[in-house]
């Protein structure tokens, strides 16, 4: 009996400062968005979200699962047609609805704003081995490739 109530004030305690670091204003301080991977597939792409979780996020969402993110996740991404594949503490997989369209063999991408400045952003094309690498941008860069 004493041990489920000493399990069950920890867990409390454990709630009461954690809930705080979920809601509102400090949603957005609590989740840092460290880099953004974009790989195009025809009109489609695939974006990885990687992530980085304060202490005591980690733990939340560890608990109570990464639906909380997806707000932020949103505000992010709010241009874009998207569909969120997975979800973690250090990533989001997103699949992006035609972002590109094709002309004459050439598959072509506008720019499309982010809801802030990413530090670092890789773009994967399938014509090339290589990724270009973007630094503190706010939107996606005007892309054209082969397929």
């Amino acid at each position: 009996m004493k041990s489920s109530l000493t399990i069950a004030a920890l867990l409390i305690i454990i709630f009461v400062l954690i809930i705080p670091f979920s809601v509102g204003a400090s949603e957005k301080r609590s989740l840092v968005i460290t880099s953004l991977t974009i790989n195009f597939e025809k009109t489609d792409a695939t974006f990885t979200v990687n992530y980085d979780l304060g202490g005591l996020s980690k733990i939340f969402v560890l608990l109570m699962g990464s639906k909380n993110l997806e707000p932020r996740i949103t505000s992010m991404f709010s241009e874009f047609d998207y569909e969120i594949v997975k979800m973690d503490q250090e990533k989001a997989v997103l699949r992006v609805k035609n972002v590109s369209w094709l002309d004459k063999g050439y598959y072509f991408h506008d720019s499309i704003k982010f809801g802030e400045y990413i530090d670092t952003v890789y773009v994967y094309t399938s014509d090339s081995p290589r990724p270009k690498e973007y630094s503190h941008i706010n939107s996606t860069q005007p892309t054209f490739y082969r397929s």
